[in-house]
């Protein structure tokens, strides 16, 4: 098993290569690291994550709205990479350059940082804010009080 963090090395390396495909694969896959690791906190915080397509936006949505100041800023990180990512994976008829590449590392660097740094008291509040914004926003239940 791997953890998502660990793609964030491979985005580095890229990151510094001199070919736009390694510019592209380094967004794409800091892309994934920060991706993964908020999906592995709301798994653990009891959110049932679905798969596939539907859990990009599940993810930055509810970081955005979790009241929680770090985790509202990865969310829009997280949107924002994603959008770079897309960009990267699918519009190759668009140029990427070294210097997006080398953003998007350190923002997902940053993410995965914030996320270590995340306490208790953070993970209550945003667990809290988050079935709040479900419930009142979403009108739909994901949270299950079961950590994954």
């Amino acid at each position: 098993m791997i953890a998502g963090r660990e793609f964030l090395a491979l985005a580095q390396i890229w990151s510094r290569g001199h070919t736009e495909a390694e510019w592209r694969c380094a967004i794409s896959r800091a892309y994934y690291a920060s991706f993964h690791e908020c999906r592995r906190l709301l798994n653990h915080l009891g959110f049932a994550v679905p798969r596939a397509d539907l859990a990009h936006a599940y993810l930055w949505r509810r970081l955005e709205n979790s009241g929680v100041e770090s985790l509202a800023s990865i969310g829009k990180d997280l949107s924002w990479l994603r959008s770079e990512r897309n960009l990267a994976d699918y519009d190759i008829h668009k140029t990427v350059v070294r210097s997006t590449a080398v953003r998007a590392v350190a923002a997902s660097a940053s993410m995965i940082d914030s996320l270590d740094r995340l306490g208790e008291t953070d993970c209550r509040q945003a667990t809290e804010a988050m079935k709040t914004y479900e419930s009142d926003v979403l009108r739909e239940t994901t949270w299950r009080n079961r950590p994954r």
